[in-house]
């Protein structure tokens, strides 16, 4: 199952004509026992309510016609600094998964400050059920990459996003959202990340570099440590700013023990008005005042470095892979009406291993300090289910 959620009739029957017409597309039906939650709330949070729900679960692809051919492209090499490669999968097309988010192929030249020529191919994001292999005691420096080729593995699908280091460049990889009019969301990523030192795993809200807000996993880090950044992160003198970036420890799901990001963990941001908040693992971690955006924006996940000092510089040679099992997503968008009715609100507290939104109550609540668009107050709104 994969289920993109949270959309109007017009919009289910434009997909559902899009998908009929793409013979390597897998059609839709609606998903009927989620189908009448007007709003949705993220764990513990009932008055953040939110009108919009998608759930792209990559674990439920394995029996696709596609994923049953998953193939690991060959990591970038010196010749292959445009950028051009071909997308990896049909899955990454218009029409399924490329509705909602789309691979990107630009790049960023060489400054003082980022000294390394960056460049974005499509053929970093892929399907894959392999991960990096470890090689020695020290998971963080001495890695293998996977294996380039068919994938065999009896492990559950997931998305991968792949960063290598070439002699000439820093080959990365960018998705980013369709959807560029964000305005607060609550954002769930289940997530693990690998590979040498002086990468950025980033899964961030963007309009501008002064609206932004950040969960980054430093390849240069302790594995048990994350960092939460609401930009910008330097002031008018390019001095850093103390607030705008807080390092977060890593706690093992049900225990205090400390994790580690090379093992699966959900990470979180709730972007509310005036406030940013951080959990993992489904704990609070952090809430921050600072640099909350208030603009409408997109949501763009990347695995990258440009050897500035934030990631570090990557030995040649270097990989690093960001892999992902889930993305889960609560939110409005900006542009209508305020203060609309919930009739039943769901909560996504479960979504994970039940991926039908739960009535949390029966009360009616008034989403009066959300954006919420007019445009879909007036339509049908159902869960569509991908198989």
């Amino acid at each position: 199952m994969f289920l993109p959620r949270a959309c109007d009739v017009r919009l289910l029957l434009l997909l559902a004509v899009t998908l009929h017409l793409c013979s390597a597309a897998p059609p839709l039906s609606p998903n009927s026992a989620g189908s009448d939650c007007s709003c949705y709330h993220p764990a513990g949070n009932e008055k953040a309510l939110f009108l919009h729900h998608q759930f792209f679960d990559f674990r439920s692809l394995g029996n696709e016609t596609f994923a049953s051919n998953l193939t690991v492209p060959a990591t970038i090499d010196d010749s292959q600094d445009g950028g051009i490669e071909p997308l990896t999968s049909p899955f990454f097309d218009k029409g399924l998964f490329g509705d909602y988010f789309t691979p990107a192929s630009w790049s960023k030249n060489a400054s003082e400050l980022a000294p390394v020529f960056m460049v974005n191919s499509h053929q970093n994001v892929y399907l894959s059920k392999q991960r990096l292999r470890v090689t020695s005691s020290n998971s963080k420096r001495l890695m293998d990459s996977p294996i380039p080729g068919r994938d065999t593995s009896d492990s559950p699908v997931h998305l991968t996003l792949r960063t290598n280091r070439l002699s000439s460049f820093q080959s990365t990889s960018d998705l980013q959202t369709a959807e560029t009019a964000y305005m607060h969301a609550s954002i769930r990523i289940r997530a693990r990340v690998a590979g040498s030192p002086g990468a950025c795993a980033g899964m961030f809200t963007y309009l501008t570099d002064d609206q932004e807000s950040d969960i980054e996993i430093l390849t240069r880090d302790d594995h048990s440590t994350i960092r939460a950044t609401n930009q910008p992160g330097l002031d008018a003198q390019g001095q850093v700013i103390p607030d705008a970036s807080t390092p977060l420890t890593i706690s093992k799901s049900g225990s205090s023990a400390t994790g580690s990001w090379t093992d699966w963990n959900e990470y979180q941001l709730n972007w509310l008005p005036g406030q940013s908040e951080w959990l993992i693992n489904g704990v609070s971690k952090l809430n921050k005042t600072y640099g909350v955006p208030t603009q409408p924006s997109n949501f763009q996940i990347k695995m990258w470095s440009d050897g500035s000092s934030w990631p570090g510089n990557m030995t040649v040679g270097g990989l690093a892979t960001l892999d992902i099992e889930w993305i889960d997503m609560v939110y409005n968008v900006s542009g209508d009406a305020s203060g609309a009715a919930c009739q039943k609100t769901c909560t996504i507290d479960n979504i994970a291993n039940n991926p039908i939104p739960q009535r949390s109550s029966g009360k009616v609540h008034t989403a009066g300090m959300w954006s919420i668009s007019g445009l879909v107050l007036g339509t049908l709104w159902a869960s569509i289910l991908l198989f």
